[in-house]
């Protein structure tokens, strides 16, 4: 597999979410809306909430994964993901942290000479870690709204929130554990 083949074989993936916070997402995003009027600040595709939640996930340096038996719902492929710098940013902090994947005996380096097989399981990882830091920072969300909605109305929340959180902690910073 060449890296364009590998490439378009994540970016075919489609991430998922725990349906229980559809409607938090549907709150603090815009799909379809392009007034920008409203009371709350919000994102515009689901898939920008999703890419923030991550961002908060790693940021906490936590992870909570789907269960088998959560209710899932998935989003656009991510080649379809905007700002694409940012999708980018999200896939290589991934790689940087693949060597720590439940299940992957070695770095992602390695996959340029490995099996079809080898190369789907670790796109499967890569998306399951994806997801694990998305539905943590969907919870650290969830319960800003339920307990803090107020803030919402800030044209500044999603930065406000950012800057509430550890910059750099033990674990967002220990890619690789020697």
């Amino acid at each position: 597999m060449n890296h364009q083949e590998f490439r378009d074989a994540i970016c075919n993936r489609k991430p998922r979410y725990n349906t229980k916070f559809k409607p938090l997402i549907e709150r603090i995003s815009s799909k379809g809306d392009v007034t920008g009027k409203g009371d709350f600040s919000t994102f515009g595709a689901f898939y920008q909430t999703f890419m923030y939640a991550y961002i908060i996930g790693l940021r906490l340096g936590e992870k909570v994964y789907l269960k088998s038996d959560d209710e899932k719902t998935e989003f656009a492929p991510l080649a379809n993901w905007k700002p694409t710098p940012i999708r980018d940013f999200i896939l290589i902090t991934l790689f940087n942290r693949s060597e720590k994947f439940e299940k992957f005996s070695f770095g992602w380096l390695s996959l340029e000479n490995g099996s079809e097989e080898h190369v789907s399981n670790f796109i499967t990882m890569l998306v399951r870690e994806m997801e694990a830091y998305a539905n943590r920072g969907f919870m650290y969300l969830q319960d800003k709204w339920d307990n803090e909605n107020y803030i919402f109305s800030s044209p500044f929340v999603f930065v406000d929130i950012l800057s509430e959180l550890p910059s750099y902690n033990q674990k967002t910073l220990d890619v690789v554990e020697k």
